[in-house]
């Protein structure tokens, strides 16, 4: 495998990687998906003992993937609090949702 096979395969692994991460997140937001779970999975699904090989950087990468889901998730909720601070009205209509059951 030369320079420019490497380059494409390690381009279109990172593309997957980046279009699991768009999913995630647009199915954490709109659906009642469970993100925490969904990380701890990615996290749990190559133990430790893999740390020599192909294994170990599986598990890197799929650490980085649930720390990159996490922050995302993390920015989300910091900037929805701060709208509701922001905007009080926010708040009923959030409780309107709430007991309408929308997500």
């Amino acid at each position: 495998m030369d320079t420019q096979d490497f380059e494409e395969l390690a381009g279109r692994i990172d593309g997957v990687a980046r279009a699991v991460l768009v999913l995630a997140q647009m199915m954490e937001r709109e659906t009642d998906m469970d993100g925490l779970t969904l990380t701890r999975q990615w996290r749990e699904s190559v133990g430790p003992q893999a740390d020599a090989g192909s294994l170990g950087t599986a598990r890197k990468t799929l650490h980085q993937m649930a720390q990159l889901l996490d922050d995302a998730r993390n920015r989300h909720q910091e900037s929805v609090a701060a709208a509701r601070l922001a905007d009080p009205s926010l708040m009923q209509h959030v409780a309107q949702s709430d007991r309408q059951g929308a997500p």
